[in-house]
């Protein structure tokens, strides 16, 4: 240990060590999730480095403030008291605790990143929403064994590092040890003060999180930029009101209305499906990337969902589909509102208080239309209820009923050991119950299932463990589980006298864990099955000519029910050949925005830059080409439309149909 009689040595080597700890703790996430940012070389990394010092020290000055103030307020606090055990221990946990709590939340979401792709925000707190995360992490530990073991070294080396430099007090014996403790304090405190703005100025917000993207040659780096205690406080998605169009311009290129029509004179498929059930089933993280039959283009490539392959071809499937976010909450409101979230969720607080209040302004969706028509309403989901606001969200646009896990160990207590998992009820056994609860639904019906095994820390019944295909990602043999419980509910259903009457969806929430190169793009990240499966026949082959996306499911539905009432929806009918259609996300801090012919990202300080498509994922491998300039000029004014029109409403409009005008002529 090294004795120093001088505290502001003392807080100098304490405030570069926990710098170097904060370095540390983003090389980790860096090299484990080194295959997600490909441009990231040397140089850059560092660059990336000099710009996450600055964001460090905003952690810092915040999370060790109680240190900083012992230390300083003691230089003028008699020797006795500031010496004193109690006082140096107080002082002591004051900097280890919070800085032991920083790596833990760095190490944390090094895990998280692949799931999201982003650093994790205070949304996480609501993701596990009446979940014990102690529950979680006990599997986690293991599963992420690495990870656990680097936690533990970082933090033996910030409790070694902190002890290594320690101050003993003498008492003054001039002036001018009064003279440098005044100086040294005003400096500190100026230090303090500007590392709390984050910036060496008076101009601009605190900590705008806007002038850290100089650092980054890709909007995808950012997160190696971050940390995560800053990320849970400062959101980098942040709505940005755009002028790209003025308001007269803007509806004549873009504007979320959406009518059910008949294509033409002859359209015999609209309304065909009147007075139909409607089943969607929306399976947790069943990515594009591990079915078969959506796959099938490449050689040897490895199934884990032999069910869904089969079932496929007597659908209605969209080759080129996407999921509309990276969460399941974000999926929600694209299926049942068609309305994309980018960046934004139904329950975050910061989106539904001042700035956001209209983000839940939209008053149209899936089942308030299903319930103008008299369907009886139901949502399945096999988590506590009201886990995740999920019930909250779907109640808002009219679904009275739910079926959740107390509904059914209430129906089957003596399964509640063999049957519960981490998140719930395993797949199988309540996807069983749903098909037997079903009976009881007064024709016409929506019912809306959410599955979840297919999920971190992928838990199985034991039976399965070991019974299926090993995979080369965790997450592959829970696909397998999932997948057999679709085959098992199906297999239930086939025989009941509503099945054939019932038009079903099955779509993934999101994409999860990825290996193959392939996918290792920014359409790979979205890319999820989108299918619909009439029994009778009547719907049938595959959607290529364009991308397809979750937002298209609102007003296809609407088409094939014969629901004329107009909606909010910023998708599009799948059968309209002659509509507009893209498919919209937002993850690696950007907007995103995919159709056949190319990729456009944009930044939130609205720059946007253009990539071919991906083969196989947007269009055919021969056709995966740079697009032509007239194509990146009309998708280009229609991607900064729609991002321009969404963020409008957010922050000064709103979602609700009575704000909304059809598309005007120019």
């Amino acid at each position: 240990m090294i004795t120093t009689k001088s505290r502001w040595v003392a807080i100098a080597c304490h405030t570069l060590w926990a710098i170097v700890l904060m370095q540390l703790c983003r090389l980790l996430y860096f090299f484990y999730n080194q295959s997600f940012f490909p441009s990231v070389d040397g140089w850059q990394l560092l660059h990336l480095m000099q710009g996450g010092y600055i964001l460090d020290m905003v952690a810092i000055a915040y999370g060790l403030l109680l240190y900083y103030l012992m230390m300083i307020v003691g230089a003028y606090l008699p020797r006795r008291i500031e010496m004193s055990s109690w006082y140096r221990w107080i002082r002591h946990i004051a900097y280890i605790l919070p800085l032991g709590f920083f790596i833990f939340l760095n190490v944390s979401d090094t895990g998280y990143y692949p799931f999201v792709l982003r650093r994790a925000n205070s949304d996480i707190f609501r993701e596990f929403q009446g979940k014990s995360m102690f529950s979680f992490y006990k599997d986690f530990v293991a599963e992420f064994w690495p990870l656990t073991v680097a936690f533990f070294v970082l933090l033996a080396l910030a409790i070694a590092g902190y002890w290594l430099v320690q101050y003993q007090r003498e008492e003054r014996s001039s002036r001018r040890s009064y003279w440098v403790d005044g100086t040294c304090t005003l400096g500190v405190v100026i230090f303090l003060f500007f590392s709390m703005r984050g910036r060496w100025d008076f101009v601009g917000k605190p900590v705008s999180t806007m002038q850290f993207f100089s650092y980054t040659t890709d909007p995808q780096q950012f997160p190696i930029l971050q940390n995560t205690p800053i990320a849970l406080t400062k959101d980098a998605a942040s709505r940005q009101l755009f002028t790209f169009y003025t308001n007269e311009e803007l509806p004549t290129i873009f504007t979320p209305y959406y009518q059910a029509a008949p294509l033409s004179e002859s359209d015999t498929l609209f309304g065909s499906m009147q007075g139909r059930n409607v089943v969607v089933i929306i399976l947790e993280s069943m990515a594009r990337e591990y079915t078969g039959y959506l796959n099938r283009y490449i050689d040897g490539y490895p199934s884990y969902t032999p069910y869904l392959d089969s079932l496929m071809p007597h659908t209605l499937y969209a080759q080129y589909g996407f999921a509309s976010g990276k969460r399941s909450v974000e999926s929600f409101p694209s299926i049942f509102v068609s309305l994309p979230s980018f960046g934004g969720t139904f329950d975050d607080e910061a989106w539904t208080m001042d700035n956001y209040q209209h983000f839940n302004s939209y008053d149209t969706g899936l089942p308030l239309s299903l319930g103008d028509y008299g369907y009886h309403l139901k949502f399945y989901h096999g988590d506590e209820a009201g886990a995740m606001g999920f019930y909250s969200f779907l109640n808002r646009l009219g679904v009275q009923d739910q079926y959740t896990a107390q509904d059914y160990l209430a129906a089957y207590p003596d399964k509640s050991k063999t049957n519960v998992c981490a998140w719930g009820i395993h797949d199988l056994p309540f996807e069983q119950a749903m098909a037997e609860d079903v009976k009881s639904l007064q024709e016409p019906f929506g019912a809306f299932f959410f599955s979840l095994s297919n999920h971190s820390p992928f838990d199985m019944p034991i039976d399965y463990k070991g019974h299926l295909k090993q995979g080369t990602l965790p997450i592959h043999q829970t696909t397998q589980y999932a997948d057999e419980a679709l085959r098992e509910f199906f297999e239930r259903v086939k025989d009941e006298p509503w099945y054939r009457n019932t038009l079903f969806v099955i779509t993934a929430d999101h994409t999860s864990l990825s290996d193959h190169p392939m996918y290792a793009n920014l359409a790979g990240h979205a890319a999820a099955p989108i299918f619909f499966f009439d029994p009778q026949g009547k719907l049938q082959g595959e959607v290529s000519n364009y991308v397809v996306q979750h937002i298209d499911i609102l007003p296809t539905l609407l088409y094939l029910l014969g629901i004329t009432e107009p909606v909010l929806s910023y998708g599009s009918n799948i059968f309209d050949q002659q509509a507009e259609h893209y498919a919209l996300n937002f993850y690696h801090n950007q907007y995103l925005f995919f159709t056949k012919t190319l990729t456009l990202t944009m930044t939130a300080d609205g720059q946007i830059s253009v990539q071919k498509p991906a083969a196989y994922l947007q269009t055919e491998p021969d056709r995966a080409t740079a697009p032509t300039p007239p194509e990146v000029a009309h998708y280009t004014a229609l991607f900064k439309a729609i991002v321009q029109d969404y963020n409008y409403r957010v922050l000064k409009s709103s979602f609700s149909i009575r704000d909304v005008t059809p598309k005007s002529s120019n």
